[in-house]
């Protein structure tokens, strides 16, 4: 396909790209008048990341010269493997490629957590009021696999985002009832098992292959539907996912001392809908020996807002917070902090 560069009204204009492993999404962002429509399609459909983006940008006309990337991997500048896709990103092959005056790169539990802050009531539910507090808040969202941001309180300065790979951290959960899923999860990967492995769309597919006793898992979707419908071993699965969902939340809430509350997203949790457990995440969340009573403090929110990447790339390019990643120009690549 022919792209004929269409060129900026100003720097303000931004091709915004949301790369996770199953989902590719763009749309253009410009000042005031914010993100235009998205445009989607499944990763499967493309063989890399510069032939999504191609596709995607030329198919709807948005072919500014400047991209601001959030990707599903660590940013760093050497060529990058995405942790759940057979793609790697190199940002200055990829600037070079696209012909762009400048490329941001940030992780995409990052662009998330730095969306936060733009949300409003309607773009939010709430599963605990909680006790708001002006302190480090924390992102966590199970989909592809499980990501995790978090955002540092500055004192009234610009916030400050941290990008963590919280997701891959060891499993751990004290439950008997777990050990016959757990043995067949480690006669395939080894030992060592991640949160990941459970808190992902196959996580939960392996939660009710586990209560229904299949042979072959449905997919996360199918789980779901099966949930909604009233189905007990889709919600006996999902229960359980609620419950380790809540653990794990809860421990990376004391990580990153996350009194400022807690916001969940991700796409299991979308699919899930009305059939998600608030009561059994709680219950786990707040499952923390001392620091019960703090934890029940905690503010918990569901984000309902499609866009919560698109957001926090917009206020990353207006340097509304502070946000690792890279900044690459003809100039070459800085890395930002």
């Amino acid at each position: 396909m022919s792209m004929e560069r269409r060129k900026p009204a100003s720097d303000a204009q931004w091709l915004f790209a949301d790369v996770g492993g199953t989902n590719v999404r763009v749309c253009r962002w410009q000042g005031d008048a914010g993100a235009g429509p998205i445009a989607r399609s499944p990763a499967d459909a493309f063989d890399t990341l510069d032939a999504a983006l191609r596709a995607l940008a030329g198919a709807h006309a948005l072919l500014p010269d400047h991209c601001a990337l959030a990707v599903a991997a660590p940013v760093h500048d050497a060529p990058m493997p995405m942790t759940n896709r057979g793609w790697v990103l190199d940002a200055a092959v990829l600037r070079r490629a696209l012909g762009l005056q400048a490329l941001r790169v940030v992780n995409d539990f990052v662009a998330a957590a730095a969306g936060i802050a733009a949300l409003d009531a309607a773009a939010t539910q709430t599963v605990r009021a909680g006790v708001p507090r002006p302190a480090s808040r924390l992102l966590l969202g199970p989909g592809t696999g499980l990501g995790v941001a978090a955002v540092l309180d500055a004192g009234g300065s610009a916030e400050r985002i941290v990008a963590s790979e919280g997701g891959h951290m060891g499993f751990g959960y004290p439950e008997d009832a777990l050990a016959p899923l757990l043995a067949a999860m480690h006669a395939r990967w080894g030992r060592r098992l991640s949160w990941e492995r459970l808190l992902s769309g196959d996580g939960l597919a392996r939660l009710h292959a586990w209560q229904a006793g299949l042979a072959a898992p449905l997919e996360a979707r199918q789980v779901s539907a099966c949930a909604a419908a009233g189905d007990p071993a889709a919600r006996r699965a999902v229960q359980w996912f609620c419950r380790l969902l809540g653990a794990c939340a809860g421990d990376l809430c004391l990580a990153f001392g996350a009194d400022g509350g807690v916001w969940l997203t991700g796409g299991v949790l979308d699919g899930l809908g009305q059939a998600f457990d608030a009561g059994a995440f709680l219950e786990a969340f707040d499952d923390k020996g001392r620091y019960r009573a703090r934890q029940h403090e905690v503010p918990v929110h569901r984000v309902l807002a499609t866009d919560l990447a698109f957001r926090g790339l917009a206020r990353i390019t207006r340097t509304a917070c502070r946000a690792p990643g890279l900044l690459v120009t003809p100039a070459g690549i800085e890395a930002l902090h």
